[in-house]
């Protein structure tokens, strides 16, 4: 009976099983070859760059820069400050006469600053400068003695002088001291007999301030006052030396309740009050904090008269 095709292949690989073993290789080894290729293709997939896909952007619009606020000019500075001691003066009705200048800006505000008004103990400021001129023109010794008498004896007002015994001596420069830090009115009179009153009116006359009556009776101006501050801070007016011991003289005073009082504490300010009758004052320079050289101060002079000590102290401090 004839054998099908199928059932001769399979007799003819089972009597030559060589050829079967062969076939079966060559299917391995295709199957190899098929893997390596695969993971060739694969393996060269991988390597190669990908194209990013381009995503579409916003467009920012740009932004100008915020601009800062313009400084204020020193014009309007002063004129707004000029506004703020008017309500002062209105909430402590008196009579008022005030300077502030800056030399910073070269502004300077007033009010009544040629008013004539009682000079009171800031008439010591020109004896202090017709001394410390003398010295720095070699015609005073400070170290030179100067001894009390009984006509030089104040005892009113301030001062501590009074209460030694006539005969006390002490240099010209300690006298100094006293005149300012204490307000001594003794210390002034014995100043002002060594000095002279002459010389004290000439040295008034040599710096401009010509509105000041020395003597009787006794009147000065803010504005005269402002010239007698800024000739005391600068120092080609007497000497560097002897200007920085003018203004030691006059801070840290026996009297910091009028215009270092509500200022920041440690801010210097070289200063002299006075005070008689109905008229109370302060004058002063005020140095930014951490400096100690004048041309970074301003300079304040306030003289309020026809008023009580408390009203124009408080007066005084707000301004």
């Amino acid at each position: 009976m004839p054998l099908g095709r199928r059932e001769r292949r399979r007799h003819e690989q089972l009597r030559n099983p060589q050829n079967l073993g062969h076939r079966r290789q060559l299917r391995w080894m295709s199957f190899l070859i098929f893997v390596c290729l695969l993971g060739l293709l694969v393996l060269l997939l991988s390597l190669s760059p990908t194209q990013e896909v381009p995503v579409a952007r916003a467009k920012i619009p740009a932004v100008d820069p915020v601009l800062a606020a313009p400084e204020p000019t020193p014009q309007f500075v002063a004129r707004g400050l000029r506004a703020e001691l008017e309500r002062v003066a209105e909430r402590y009705p008196a009579s008022y006469g005030v300077v502030v200048s800056d030399p910073s800006s070269g502004e300077t505000v007033t009010m009544n600053q040629d008013q004539r008004f009682l000079a009171a103990s800031l008439t010591k400021l020109p004896t202090l400068l017709t001394l410390y001129r003398g010295a720095a023109r070699g015609e005073v010794d400070l170290d030179a003695e100067i001894t009390m008498r009984a006509s030089d004896v104040k005892a009113y007002g301030t001062g501590v002088l009074y209460l030694r015994p006539v005969g006390t001596t002490m240099n010209l420069r300690e006298c100094a001291e006293l005149m300012i830090k204490e307000s001594d009115n003794t210390a002034w009179v014995m100043l002002h007999r060594y000095m002279g009153r002459s010389n004290v009116e000439a040295e008034l006359y040599d710096m401009g301030a010509s509105s000041t009556q020395y003597w009787d009776p006794n009147t000065t101006t803010p504005h005269d006052i402002l010239l007698m501050l800024e000739k005391v801070a600068d120092p080609s007016y007497t000497s560097p030396e002897l200007s920085a011991e003018m203004l030691d003289m006059m801070t840290n005073t026996s009297f910091e309740d009028r215009l270092p009082q509500p200022l920041p504490e440690g801010t210097r300010v070289a200063h002299k009050i006075g005070s008689y009758g109905d008229t109370f004052s302060d004058a002063g320079i005020v140095f930014p904090e951490g400096s100690q050289e004048a041309e970074d101060a301003y300079y304040i002079v306030v003289i309020v008269g026809d008023t009580t000590e408390w009203t124009a102290r408080s007066a005084i401090q707000e301004m």
